[in-house]
């Protein structure tokens, strides 16, 4: 009996020759095998017809007849879901380089001979059902085209877009590679990739903690790293200049050249990487030529190494922001007289802690006895003893400086 037509099709299963039509597509062993080596005999793709290639012209051709034979049981073309596989296979082929044409023609072989071996149990009283069968086999291969051109479109652009990525990338990593090096040949490395040199760099090492994520299995590190670092890399590439920054990054940090920068640039563009990246981004900045490049990065990464073995929350940081600091971090006879200063509190307990607390909250004895969880009056008299040990009166400007400077001198110390 022939299907009932309706507006969008077949309403029920086609009927070939007293049974279903589906059933010479379904019991029929050599069904797949003369699909394939129909296929494989009519074209000239040497990607489908090697050995890899036919396993899955093979694998394609058994989702072909599964597809086929549910479309004439029930009237209804495949779902985008049913139709994954195809696209996943597509989006190989696409990746692996084998050309759109020959995959759609071996489509259109395999089809016309499946409609064939389903039209071959056709007896003459058939006609009308026949005709239903054959409009379904046309709908599920244009359904099937429509998706195997898709996803191989989509794979291919994909692939375009990451080599055109991969290129650029290259060419950035040649450009900083020779700014950070010094190379007087820079300007030409750039003019010959068709990038202009800037009048001036904000030069910026950068450092990201890792993510909360970051803490599973070695493997799930990897891979969380590397999410991380996509994100800063698309932030990057999202931030707003006359001229792209360039960048060298890598999952813990890098540096970072932004060109022609305003005076506000570094905070606006680690704002926008630590939130994408979802980590406190630290960093170190300094504004250079491109010829005094490698010795800003220089003194930018001492800076940024300084910053953290004091502990310094994240922030931008200038040299003027941590000129003590940096003075001190350098060793000498200097550095040597302010640890020793603070040897004699180191005999009584809480004076180290409560002079730690007066200069961090610059010198506000109410905020710092809230900190130590004491009585004002108590920081006062631990301020007294300091001063009568060391000789330096902590409550005088000069001497909380030299306190100062001897608390950060001692910090570098411990952590070498």
């Amino acid at each position: 009996m022939a299907a009932t037509m309706s507006p969008a099709g077949p309403a029920e299963s086609v009927n070939l020759g007293g049974r279903p039509a589906s059933h010479q597509l379904r019991v029929a062993r050599e069904t797949t095998a003369r699909l394939v080596e129909h296929v494989l005999t009519t074209t000239r793709s040497q990607d489908l017809t090697g050995e890899i290639g036919r396993s899955a012209v093979a694998d394609i051709a058994e989702v072909c007849v599964a597809l086929a034979a549910d479309v004439l049981d029930s009237g209804v073309q495949p779902t985008s879901a049913e139709l994954s596989r195809l696209s996943q296979s597509a989006g190989t082929w696409a990746r692996a380089g084998v050309p759109l044409a020959p995959i759609q023609h071996a489509f259109h072989e395999g089809f016309s001979v499946g409609l064939r071996m389903v039209a071959g149990c056709a007896v003459d009283s058939d006609y009308p059902a026949l005709v239903d069968g054959t409009v379904l086999m046309f709908g599920l291969l244009d359904v099937v085209s429509e998706a195997i051109a898709s996803a191989y479109l989509d794979a291919y652009k994909t692939a375009a877009a990451q080599d055109h990525e991969a290129q650029d990338h290259e060419q950035t990593h040649a450009i900083v590679t020779a700014l950070l090096a010094g190379d007087p040949e820079a300007a030409r490395i750039a003019e010959r990739v068709g990038i202009e040199l800037a009048s001036g760099y904000e030069v910026l090492a950068v450092h990201f903690p890792p993510h909360e994520d970051e803490t599973e299995t070695p493997g799930g590190n990897d891979a969380a790293a590397g999410h991380k670092l996509a994100r800063i890399t698309s932030a990057l590439s999202r931030y707003s200049s006359p001229m792209p920054p360039l960048a060298l990054l890598s999952a813990s940090g890098g540096t970072i050249l932004v060109p022609d920068a305003t005076p506000a640039a570094a905070e606006e563009l680690v704002a926008s990487l630590s939130e994408a990246a979802g980590v406190p981004v630290s960093a170190a900045t300094a504004f250079a030529k491109p010829e005094r490049v490698s010795d800003a990065a220089d003194n930018v990464y001492e800076l940024l190494r300084l910053v953290q073995r004091l502990n310094y929350p994240p922030a931008v940081y200038r040299i003027s922001d941590l000129a003590l600091e940096f003075q001190i971090a350098r060793p000498g006879i200097g550095r040597r007289h302010l640890t020793r200063l603070l040897d004699p509190l180191r005999q009584t307990p809480d004076l180290l802690p409560t002079l730690e607390a007066f200069v961090a909250t610059e010198a506000n004895r109410k905020k710092a006895a809230k900190q130590l969880v004491c009585h004002p009056n108590t920081v006062d008299y631990r301020l007294k003893r300091i001063e009568q040990i060391t000789g330096v009166d902590p409550m005088k400007s000069s001497g909380l400086r030299a306190l100062h400077a001897a608390l950060i001198a001692d910090s570098l110390d411990s952590k070498q």
